[in-house]
This record gives C-alpha cells, structure tokens and sequence, in this order.
C-alpha cells in the first residue's frame, strides 16, 4: 500500500512539469536572420525564470532537418506526462498550398520537391499536444524571397503566399501563438531580438494571468511599435498560467498605510485623526479649494500625488469550439466564435507631480505627504 502511495505521488509530480522545445534557426544561404539564435536564449531565461523544467539541451540552434524531427518526437514522449508543454520556432517559415513549412538551417527550397526537406508546422503542434495542455509560439512569418519561386513559372500553381496561413487547434487543449497575423510578414527587428520574442520574454513573466491574455499583451507591445499584429488560435476549456495560478490577482495593491485625514475648507483645517500618532503625516483631498492648499503647502515641504486611474483593456479573439458533438459513426462539428476578452484589469496608480503642477481650479484625489 505504502508503495502504491510512492508511485502515485511520484506521477502526480511528473504530471505537474511544464517542458519546453526551443528551436533557432539562423542560418539560410538565401537571406539570413539576424536574431533567431538570441530569440531562443532570451525565451529560455525567462522559462528558466518562471519554473519550467528545461535545460540547454532543450534548445536547438541553426538545427537540420533531421535534428528537428528527432527533438520534436522526443519532446512528444516527453509531453505524453506533462502538464505544460512549449514549443518555439524562431526561423524562417513558409506557406505553399495552405500547408505552412518551418525552414530548416541551410535549406533553399526552389521547386516543390524540396518541400520534402522541410517541418510541417503540423508536427509541432502534434508534439506538444501530448500534453494536458500544449502551447506553441511561432515566430517564423518573416518576409521570405523564396516564395518567389512558388509564385511563377513553372511552380505557379502551387500557391505560395507571403506569411503563414491560418491555422485552428483540431484537437487537444492547444493555444497557437503566431508573430504576425495571417498572410502577413514579421519584423526580424533591429535590437537584440525580434519583436515578438522580446514581447513574449518580457510578457510571459506576468503571474497568475492566463496564456491567452498574455498573449493579447504581447499584441498590444508590438502592434504599437511594429506594423505587424501577433494573434493566437486557442482551444482551451480551462485558463491556463504558465507562471503562478490562475484566479489571483496579479495587479499591485496600494500599501496599507495609517492616514491622518484632514479637510480642508475656507480658511480653516479641521482634525479627523490625531497627526501624532504617526511617524509621518498624509493628506488627503477631495473637491476643495485648491487655493487653500497651496497656501498649506507653502509652510511645509511634501511630496504630492494625483490620481490616474487606467481602464482595463480588451481585445477580440476567435475560438474554434465543439459544435455538435460525435455520435454513433457521425463526426463532431466545430464552430468558430468571437469573444471579447479581458486582457489587462483595470488599476489604479499614484503618479508624483510638482508643487506648481497642482490643478487650477480642482484638487480632486490629490495625496500629499508632509515632512516631520
């Protein structure tokens, strides 16, 4: 009974890891890219960071063919016990006949055989689906000049398009992150990073938040700087946190302080709280004479705050769904929805502003603390 008890324990903490598989590839003869190798590095410090069990032998750089299918079935076992498992790719990639390709290192596909000699963005996502829940992050929709090839000639009817075609979790409780939305090109960009791998290392350390508004973070960073706009297909039933739980607040709280109230009005300042029971003193005011403050202000030195309340953020997404379910020898269905999502909450922040930047006519929430 006692090993019984062992060996449940013990698969109950397999099932617990959150895995990864990092793959950069940099290194094409046609045009080669500048920060894939930096891209993997930076994603595994920040997974490293945020409890996920992975070491440097899970990051392939500038890997073959054979090197990426090798890992991408050994990461399947693997992810066959875990709760998390992730896959990047951060490289070149291509669509050809609505099928997308990751490129290996040193390929140079010109004619469809050479298709033969690429990944199918298919099998990464069969490798992390093993898992209860299976992430993968592309970054690979960079502006790729072999899709020339595809286009003309000879090749033409086999539809290549800039970018990478949409794609939607069939199986599994699966997210799909893509650095740019589909059919158009991501920036390899300019710093020591691309904008998504930048965006996701900084993003994905945010606890207790669930992958897909994570995820929406990550578009509203880049869509601000970049013309390109990252989106995610999801197939979820749960929230899922990469880093902490999920159903806790992750917002800052403002410090439980003591507070000496006074109001002020006309020309007098009336005591709610005996100011001597604290080490420091701290005003706080609302819809009075901002005159009769600053005449306050003009006897004592402080340091004073105004209110700035920032809303919360939303963000559209779509979600493939069970429509109707399977039955006898009838396949389910599916549907795909909209949903407005919830992706940053609502906060409230204390800025410090000057003595001369008080309000003319209000001094509505503005938060003072005097010196001794």
């Amino acid at each position: 009974m006692r090993l019984l008890l062992i060996l449940l324990l013990t698969l109950n903490l397999l099932q617990a890891k959150k895995i990864a598989l990092l793959i950069g590839n940099s290194d094409y003869n046609f045009a080669p890219l500048a920060n894939p190798l930096n891209d993997v590095d930076g994603i595994y410090q920040t997974l490293k960071e945020i409890g996920f069990d992975i070491s440097r032998k899970d990051v392939l750089k500038n890997a073959s063919q054979t090197q990426m299918q090798q890992a991408l079935a050994k990461f399947s076992q693997r992810a066959g016990i875990a709760e998390i498992a992730l896959v990047y790719f951060s490289g070149h990639g291509m669509q050809v006949g609505n099928t997308n390709y990751m490129l290996p290192a040193k390929t140079h596909p010109q004619k469809p055989v050479d298709l033969y000699g690429l990944v199918n963005l298919d099998y990464f996502i069969q490798s992390a689906s093993s898992a209860k829940y299976g992430i993968i992050l592309v970054d690979a929709c960079r502006n790729n000049p072999l899709v020339k090839y595809f286009q003309s000639g000879k090749h033409k009817g086999d539809s290549a398009k800039k970018g990478l075609g949409q794609v939607t979790p069939k199986s599994g409780q699966v997210v799909i992150g893509f650095a740019t939305s589909a059919g158009d090109t991501a920036d390899d960009g300019n710093g020591d990073m691309s904008p998504y791998a930048k965006a996701l290392s900084k993003r994905l350390k945010t606890p207790n938040k669930d992958i897909t508004k994570v995820l929406g973070l990550v578009a509203l960073d880049v869509s601000a700087k970049y013309e390109q706009n990252p989106m995610y297909r999801a197939n979820l039933a749960y929230d899922v946190c990469l880093y902490g739980q999920c159903g806790y607040s992750s917002l800052p709280t403002e410090p439980k302080v003591r507070i000496v109230e006074k109001i002020v009005y006309k020309n007098n300042i009336e005591n709610i709280t005996q100011s001597n029971q604290l080490e420091s003193e701290e005003l706080y005011w609302k819809k009075y004479s901002c005159s009769n403050i600053k005449k306050l202000l003009s006897k004592k030195s402080a340091k004073c705050f105004i209110k700035k309340i920032y809303p919360a953020k939303y963000a559209t997404t779509t979600e493939r769904v069970l429509d109707t379910p399977a039955y006898n020898n009838i396949s389910a269905t599916y549907k795909t929805i909209s949903k407005k999502r919830k992706i940053a909450d609502s906060y409230i922040k204390w800025i410090e502003i000057g003595i001369n930047q008080l309000p003319i006519d209000n001094c509505q929430e503005i938060k003072c603390h005097f010196d001794k």
